[in-house]
This record gives C-alpha cells, sequence and structure tokens, in this order.
C-alpha cells in the first residue's frame, strides 16, 4: 500500500523548490482488471495518454541538450524546460517541468505500477507543483484534482481496447471517412492517378490500395517517419514489396526518402539527410553527451515521408514521451552524489547493457535461469565486465561521485523495425531507382557481413578474336542481361561490372551457391545458345561500403578474397571458400543435392598461410 506520505518519504521536496512556496501533492489510486504487463506498453506512451486525457499539443525544440516545451492552456501560454524522464521497467516511470511561463515554478510526475492478484493491477498517479503565486495556486487547487477523473476515464478506455485485444489496423473501420479531418492534403489525388503507373511496374493492387488507404486514414504522428518494416507487419503485407512501392513512389513524387543518423544510445534522430553524399562522419547526441560515428553498421536508418506536395504532415505531440520512443531501455535513473540505489530489476533471460548516461564503456549482463548469481553488485570496486545473473536480479548501485549520475540498463537487441543501409543497398530496386546515390568519398559505411560473387568469362582473348568485335560485344551483353536476371532472381545485388566480369553481393550465401549453379548451367557448353563460358567464386565476410569504382560500391578483405578465389576455378567451376563450406544451410544443401567437390590448396603468400578451398564442377 502506497500513500502519499510513502510518496513524499521516497521522493522529499528539494529545499531550492520548497523555498519558492509551499508545494501542492496530489496522489490517485485506480484499480484496473488488467496486469501491469498489459497496461505498461500504453502509460510509457504518455503522449498518446496525454492526448486521450484531453490536454493540449505541446511544441517541443531542443537547445544545448535541453528539451524546451511550449503550449497554450485555458488562455495561458506556458513555456517550460523538460527535465530528463525516469523509468523502470513494469514499475514506475516520472518526469518534471522546470517553467519559464506558467501557473508554476515547477510540477513533477509519477506513476508507479503494482500486481493486483494475477489478472489486475493497482496504478499510482502522483502530482506534485510548485505554484507560482497565491493566485496560481488558488487555480492549480481547482485544476489538478479535476485530472484525476479524466485519468479514470482514460484508463477505463485502455482496460476496454486491452480486453479487446491488441487493436489492428482496420481498413474497413472509416469507410465513410476517407481522410482523417485535421490532415493538411494538398493533391490527395495524386495517390490515385499513380496506381496505374505502380501496377504497371508489378506492384500489385492489393497491396496498393491497402498501404494508400493507411495513408489516408493515418495521422501526422503515424506518418512522421514511415518505417517500412513495421507498415508491412501492421498490414500484413509483403516487405519486400511495399519497399519497391515506396521506392518507386519516390520516383513518382508521392513520397520521399531520408538517410536519418540515429544515438546508438537512445537510438533518436540526430540528423536527417535527404542525400546520403552529405552523411558527416561523426554526429552528436547533446541529450545522452556522447558523440559518435555514423559509420556504424546500426548508425543510420533509412525511413521515408509523404511527399509535401500531396500531404503537410506536422507531428503532433502531447508530451516528450521518452519511454515510449526509447522502448530499449528498461531503466534510466539519476542517483544523487555519493547516493546509492537498489531495486528488483523484472527482467527475464537476455543480453543487456548497463552503462552510465555520457559514458561509452558499459557492462554487459548476461540473464539465464541457470545462472545462480541473484545480484548485480554495481560498486566503485567491482571491475567485471560481464556479470551472469539469474532472471529479476537485485541491481544495488553506489554513486562514489561527488555530482549526479544517470545509471541505465538497455537491452542489446537491435531495433527489429529499423531498415538500415546495408538491407536498401542489397535490393537491385534501390540502385536501379536511386543510381545518383552515393557516399561520400572520405566515408567507409560498415555494412556488416555479406557475400560477395564474382563471375569473368573464360578464355576471353580467343573468344573475342573468333566473335569479333561485334559479335563479342553482342554476347558479352547478353551474359549481363542473363547474369543479372539471374543475380535478382536470387535476391542478389549487381554492385558493378568490371569489364566482362561481375562482382554481386547476396545477404545469405545459399542464394549465392543457388544462383552460382544456375548460371553455370546456363552457360554450359550443352546449351548452344551462348558461346559464352564462365567461372564464380564466393566468398563471405564483413565489408565495407565506399565510393570507390560505383557510387555504392564495396571494399575489404573480403572482396579481395573473393576475386582471388577466380584463380582456383576453371570454366564451368564455382569455387568457395572455407567459410562458405562450412554455412550449415549450405552443408544441408550439400547433402541434399548429392554434390560432389573438389577441395584444394589456396596459398596466400602475403598472408604467410594456405587455405583449403573447394571447388563445383557444374
Amino acid at each position: 500500500m502506497i500513500d502519499l506520505n510513502t510518496i513524499l518519504q521516497k521522493y522529499p521536496w528539494e529545499d531550492s523548490w520548497k523555498s519558492k512556496g509551499k508545494p501542492i501533492d496530489n496522489l490517485w489510486e485506480f484499480d484496473l482488471s488488467v496486469t501491469r504487463e498489459e497496461i505498461w506498453p500504453y502509460l510509457i506512451d504518455t503522449s498518446s495518454f496525454n492526448k486521450r486525457i484531453g490536454l493540449p499539443k505541446f511544441q517541443y525544440v531542443e537547445k544545448d541538450g535541453k528539451l524546451i516545451g511550449k503550449t497554450k492552456q485555458a488562455g495561458f501560454n506556458l513555456e517550460w524546460e523538460e527535465v530528463p524522464w525516469e523509468w523502470e521497467y513494469l514499475k514506475e516511470l516520472g518526469n518534471a517541468r522546470i517553467y519559464s511561463r506558467g501557473f508554476a515554478h515547477y510540477i513533477r510526475t509519477k506513476i508507479i505500477v503494482e500486481p493486483l492478484g494475477e489478472s489486475r493491477s493497482k496504478v499510482y498517479v502522483y502530482l506534485g507543483a510548485i505554484p507560482r503565486n497565491f493566485f496560481t495556486r488558488k487555480i492549480l487547487n481547482i485544476a489538478l484534482p479535476r485530472l484525476k477523473e479524466s485519468f479514470q476515464n482514460g484508463f477505463q478506455q485502455l482496460e476496454t481496447e486491452i480486453k479487446r485485444g491488441k487493436p489492428k489496423f482496420n481498413l474497413n473501420s472509416s469507410k465513410e471517412k476517407t481522410f482523417i479531418p485535421d490532415a493538411q492534403w494538398i493533391h490527395p489525388e495524386k495517390l490515385q492517378k499513380q496506381i496505374p503507373n505502380l501496377i504497371q511496374k508489378g506492384i500489385s493492387k492489393d497491396t496498393i490500395t491497402k498501404v494508400f488507404e493507411w495513408i489516408k486514414l493515418s495521422s501526422d504522428n503515424d506518418l512522421d517517419r514511415i518505417r517500412i518494416k513495421q507498415v508491412s507487419r501492421n498490414l500484413d503485407l509483403d516487405p519486400d514489396e511495399v519497399l519497391y512501392l515506396f521506392l518507386q513512389g519516390c520516383r513518382l513524387g508521392i513520397f520521399t526518402l531520408s538517410w536519418d543518423i540515429v544515438c546508438p544510445h537512445c537510438r533518436g534522430v540526430r540528423t536527417s539527410l535527404t542525400k546520403l553524399g552529405d552523411m558527416p562522419a561523426k554526429d552528436q547526441c547533446d541529450v545522452c553527451e556522447i558523440d559518435f560515428d555514423t559509420t556504424g553498421v546500426n548508425s543510420i536508418e533509412v525511413t521515408f515521408h509523404i511527399h509535401p506536395s500531396v500531404r503537410i504532415v506536422e507531428k503532433q505531440i502531447y508530451c516528450a514521451a521518452e519511454p515510449a520512443t526509447k522502448q530499449h531501455i528498461l531503466l534510466t535513473k539519476k542517483i544523487g552524489a555519493r547516493k546509492s540505489f537498489s531495486s528488483n530489476l523484472l527482467i527475464g533471460s537476455g543480453v543487456y547493457r548497463l552503462r552510465k548516461k555520457g559514458e561509452k564503456k558499459y557492462r554487459l549482463v548476461d540473464s539465464k535461469q541457470s545462472y545462480h548469481q541473484t545480484d548485480i553488485l554495481w560498486l566503485p570496486e567491482t571491475n567485471e565486465e560481464e556479470i551472469k545473473v539469474s532472471p529479476k536480479p537485485n541491481l544495488v548501485f553506489e554513486n562514489e561521485a561527488e555530482h549526479d549520475v544517470t545509471i541505465v540498463l538497455e537491452e542489446r537487441s537491435e531495433d527489429q523495425f529499423s531498415l538500415r543501409p546495408t538491407e536498401i543497398f542489397d535490393y537491385q530496386e534501390f540502385r536501379d531507382l536511386f543510381s545518383e546515390e552515393a557516399i561520400a568519398t572520405n566515408l567507409q559505411l560498415d555494412i556488416g557481413i555479406k557475400t560477395i560473387l564474382f563471375t569473368d568469362i573464360v578464355g576471353s582473348t580467343k573468344f573475342y578474336e573468333t566473335e569479333g568485335d561485334h559479335g563479342a560485344f553482342l554476347q558479352v551483353r547478353e551474359h549481363f542481361i542473363k547474369t543479372n536476371q539471374i543475380i535478382q532472381n536470387f535476391r542478389g545485388v549487381v554492385v558493378k561490372t568490371i569489364g566482362d566480369a561481375v562482382m554481386a553481393s547476396f545477404s545469405s550465401p545459399l542464394q549465392a551457391l543457388k544462383a552460382a549453379k544456375e548460371m553455370q548451367e546456363w552457360f554450359h557448353p550443352e546449351n548452344k545458345h551462348t558461346p559464352v563460358r564462365i567461372r564464380i567464386s564466393i566468398h563471405t565476410g564483413n565489408c565495407l561500403a565506399v565510393n570507390l569504382n560505383s557510387n555504392i560500391d564495396y571494399f575489404g578483405n573480403t572482396v579481395n578474397y573473393t576475386a582471388k578465389l577466380q584463380s582456383v576455378a576453371n570454366s564451368g567451376e564455382i569455387s568457395f571458400s572455407e567459410t562458405i563450406f562450412r554455412d550449415k544451410d549450405i552443408r544441408d544443401y550439400l547433402r541434399q543435392v548429392e554434390i560432389k567437390l573438389r577441395k584444394v590448396e589456396f596459398p596466400l603468400p602475403w598472408a604467410n598461410r594456405t587455405d583449403f578451398v573447394y571447388v563445383w564442377k557444374v
């Protein structure tokens, strides 16, 4: 049981605020017929909840790492500095505002959630304020208690929605409401006019209709940053086709594409660019107090937006809503100088990171049922880089510093809805439609593991002499068309052509090997439709995306190694590395089709070693 005294003992008013006036404190209790696990995602989406309970829209501007908010309420202009939110997963969240204009000097909020049996929960809402003067004290004494009814109505709505099941986007639910009322449509007919053009590009009418209806019925917040994977899941559509629709839509003036630099800690967008070539080498997040490289695998996200000639999109904000936008962060807590903090963390099995705000260094927390340790001791003398504990561990942190420290616990898992450059670079339609996109010449983007494939025409000198320049040109051209077609059929992309050779990239070694097999079957001596004969090499490993011989080229040891593998393959053969051979999907495939391989030595004099590679005669 929590009462007001409990709250004030745990979160006492600082003397600096009490000196400005006597605080007003309110505590309300709400019994809910849903669990805290069910209500938590709605509680942390404070912007949506504030809209639900009738609060006005806010405007936020970031200045020197501080979030400055503005709004108008009851005819009065309010302006404040948003104090960074603090929260602990499934337990509590809270924030405060320092007002430069408004009814109060300072307002703080705490929302605490507790289980109530197996299927219910209790939510405590505390709201405290330091009035600006006698007149505003009277106003706040009347206004703040009235919020209790608004909260009650909001929670009742949420209970109904949760019990009904997770709301899904229903295209048939608003047949009478073709466009949302507050949308700033400029030329909505542009969507309808482009449907035949998109169908002509091979996109199904069903996909186009669903996406366009979603756009017509969606709020500005939903359309502020369109994330392809999220849209695909919500509409139950193929993500590849949805991406192709948006890429084509960019060319038709319906959408725009942006390259968003995201902070590795809070995952907030720090810089949004319309051209990849404008990407800086470094960026900074004043909120997290760090600077970071933009060239990492997860530093850039590709998002889409409605073209302003179709609809003007302005994000509607009812709260800073930090917990909702940073759901990978499970705990953020400011600990006073020379103070300690302890809590029973409600985390399950998984890998997490513990860090201090402003520091890049972190400790790994590996949580498994098989581990016996139950405590995470983060003390001045603790030197453990990796902590192994059972689920729901106790965290004990001691701040030995003479200043406040904010600690953060976050999931290590990646954002599942982000579309990264490494993915879109492996999409041939992007390379074809956005051929002008180029990486800045001084940057090398880490794009993670890629499977690289090289083809090369065997005996090209004799071939050119036999066929003549004109005949050779036609045959080589047909060879490029066919190899490109097969590469795309197996979800690969042509990175570049070098003379009469092709360099391709695949996200899967198995897809690369299957594509290589089909290419060798096409250019087999038994097939009389072409005199061209090729050899192919395949390897997989980490790559960099650079601006070298093409706008988006791949570079690194993996590319170099694959190119040199050509030397062990002859006409009609595929050579591939030990790394490819050891891939589980490759091994299963080789057993399934009963392929006989030749294992050969591959000397690497520059590395002073000899590898083994495998050769398949198709």
